[in-house]
């Protein structure tokens, strides 16, 4: 096991542009890194930093290639609150990457195992993932990798728990069905070479403790992280409030 490096910050906005950072510093040091990006609350401070240090700092994102994390099963692509649109929001358009520099998840797919795949092959013909940015649920989900998951899946679908459809619905605009996602496995977030995991907020800080202290568990996906040989746990007072290390 190795531990984390472990970040606390004063603040939400002090803790998303040091994430912001660590991404450029990635592609500075690689301008055709593979990024994989989560959407939620969490990052979304991370993204509009990056953007602006993008441009203060003149860091070329043309060369690329960004994947999302997971998707709404069920969900399309151009609906509000799908995965896609907030990264095409967040992140796609702000920092001007092109649909040819992107590969997401297809909610609306009639083929999942094909969809995982194709997503799984990808990563592998890239040569892996550089940089991973996640968040984590207050369940200890990471993605769409629900607690009791198997830790050596790649891509793949997952029946939703009802705490994650219940923060889910309110990315969306109209009433939405959702019951599953199609996500990244554990596997794939342990292999990628550098894994940045955010968390603010005291709502979060019960499962950040569990996460970084407790016994590696499937009943609590995100403890894997301390396996990871190159995690970073960004952490805002708040959520850090329950750790003792």
């Amino acid at each position: 096991m190795s531990l984390p490096h472990l970040k606390i910050y004063n603040d939400y906005n002090t803790m998303s542009a040091a994430a912001a950072e660590l991404i450029l510093d990635v592609v500075r040091l690689k301008p055709e890194a593979v990024l994989c990006f989560a959407t939620g609350n969490t990052p979304v401070g991370t993204y509009r930093e990056l953007a602006a240090k993008a441009r203060e700092s003149g860091t070329d994102f043309s060369r690329c290639f960004c994947i999302g994390l997971d998707e709404w099963l069920g969900v399309p692509g151009n609906k509000s609150g799908s995965c896609k649109y907030i990264l095409q929001e967040q992140v796609f358009d702000p920092l001007g990457i092109k649909p040819t520099q992107v590969h997401l998840f297809d909610g609306l797919t009639n083929a999942v195992e094909a969809e995982c795949e194709k997503m799984n092959a990808l990563i592998d013909s890239r040569g892996g993932i550089d940089c991973m940015l996640v968040g984590i649920g207050t369940n200890g989900h990471i993605g769409f990798n629900e607690p009791g998951v198997d830790s050596r899946l790649k891509a793949h679908e997952q029946v939703l728990h009802a705490s994650t459809l219940d923060s889910g619905k309110h990315y969306f605009n109209e009433p939405t069905p959702i019951k599953k996602g199609i996500t990244l496995g554990l596997a794939q977030v342990l292999q990628a070479k550098m894994v940045l995991l955010l968390a603010n907020g005291v709502s979060k800080s019960a499962i950040i403790r569990k996460t970084l202290e407790g016994e590696i568990s499937p009943a609590v996906p995100a403890s894997f992280i301390q396996q990871h040989t190159n995690a970073y746990v960004l952490l805002d007072k708040e959520a850090a409030a329950e750790l003792t290390l």
